[in-house]
């Protein structure tokens, strides 16, 4: 696949001036995470919510920060099911119309986890913490108070986790999407010289440039190892291995083996009936052609 512009001079351009880095304002801002004049960058697909795998990058005063980006995009097919450890069928991978996460509407390997984390907060603690102040939103779900972040911090040991888990109380089970795009990150940071400031852009600014690596990106796509015509077309094979005959011979044996019986059984009829009718008991022998 390719892009519609790569390279240093094209993507995201932001210019972060120093009101910005130093207000306290910001604390309470949910969206960025300020601290000691330096902002926190997290690079992920826009459909995920960010999490603990979640690229992250921090950005400081007087800096620039680039950041290339290199996709890779791993396509799995749908309708797939394997045995999972507890030896029960599972699928391969989950598409967005069988989309099972209630709180958001397309569903990631994040997002799963994010999702459970969700039911399980509100579970334990009777409600979300201001990170999660959407998704309270849309379903009427109470914002956490001071008593409710303290239930979250004595629950975190439980509520953290990075896998799936399953206990007497909670189960999470999270898949890989069939259509899963990740995103590496290729930073450099560059200090930004007093002489290079100008009118618009003051000392103890910071500038953030994302942009795509290269044009082209690589698709990684899964096929099955075995389908049900290869395992038709492999059956002689099969038989050739273990048999030492093709499976076609195999079939003219069992069928050449079937017209000797049956003329043996036709020609032992008709001499015990010819016996029966002449009275004579004289041993005959069949003769099979």
């Amino acid at each position: 696949m390719s892009s519609a512009s790569f390279g240093q001079w094209s993507g995201l351009k932001l210019v972060i001036s120093n009101e910005v880095l130093t207000s306290e304002d910001n604390i309470h801002d949910f969206m960025r995470i300020t601290y000691n004049n330096n902002i926190m960058i997290l690079l992920h697909h826009s459909m995920d919510f960010p999490g603990f795998t979640t690229n992250t990058y921090i950005v400081r005063a007087d800096d620039e920060l680039e950041i290339a980006i290199k996709p890779t995009a791993i396509l799995k097919p749908e309708g797939l099911y394997h045995r999972n450890k507890d030896n029960q069928l599972a699928p391969v991978c989950i598409a967005d119309k069988a989309n099972p996460l209630e709180y958001t509407p397309v569903y990631r390997n994040s997002n799963c986890y994010m999702n459970c984390r969700a039911k399980l907060m509100y579970k334990l603690c009777g409600c979300l913490p201001f990170i999660f102040e959407p998704i309270a939103e849309f379903y009427n779900i109470p914002h956490c108070k001071l008593d409710g972040l303290q239930c979250i911090q004595q629950n975190l040991d439980q509520i953290g986790f990075v896998k799936d888990i399953k206990n007497k109380n909670f189960t999470c089970s999270c898949g890989n999407p069939c259509v899963d795009v990740s995103y590496d990150g290729l930073p450099n940071t560059i200090s930004l010289m007093k002489a290079n400031f100008s009118k618009t852009r003051t000392e103890g600014t910071a500038i953030v440039r994302v942009y795509m690596y290269s044009q082209v990106y690589q698709i990684l796509e899964t096929l099955p190892a075995a389908d049900m015509t290869y395992l038709l077309a492999s059956i002689g094979g099969i038989f050739s291995l273990f048999l030492g005959c093709s499976f076609l011979s195999l079939v003219e044996i069992v069928y050449f083996l079937y017209l000797f019986c049956r003329a043996v059984y036709l020609c032992r009829t008709k001499s015990r009936t010819r016996e029966i009718s002449d009275g004579s008991f004289t041993h005959r022998r069949c003769h099979v052609y």
